[in-house]
């Protein structure tokens, strides 16, 4: 079983940002801030799921799906994470 660390410091401000612009319907910004952290930390799939959600919040259900496989593929070992990417690719399939 494979443990999931935790977001870097320098991850998690970028994930919050991202969040917050998301949330204002942003997602464009949203993208780009997630983007950086995911060049931080590319095998960190929080981040993977973070990105997924919001390409589905814009429609691109085809990306969700394929980051929600990327952010499975990286949670081996986390069940709640494994469930989280699992509907991240069920909702963009049932779209």
């Amino acid at each position: 079983m494979r443990v999931i660390p935790p977001v870097s410091p320098a991850s998690q401000t970028l994930l919050n940002e991202s969040r917050g612009h998301s949330a204002a319907g942003r997602y464009p910004q949203a993208a780009a801030s997630i983007e950086r952290a995911i060049r931080i930390e590319p095998r960190q799939p929080v981040l993977w799921l973070e990105l997924g959600n919001i390409r589905l919040k814009e429609g691109d259900y085809i990306q969700a799906e394929s980051l929600g496989r990327k952010a499975l593929s990286l949670s081996a070992g986390d069940a709640a994470l494994s469930a989280r990417a699992q509907q991240l690719i069920s909702a963009a399939r049932n779209r």
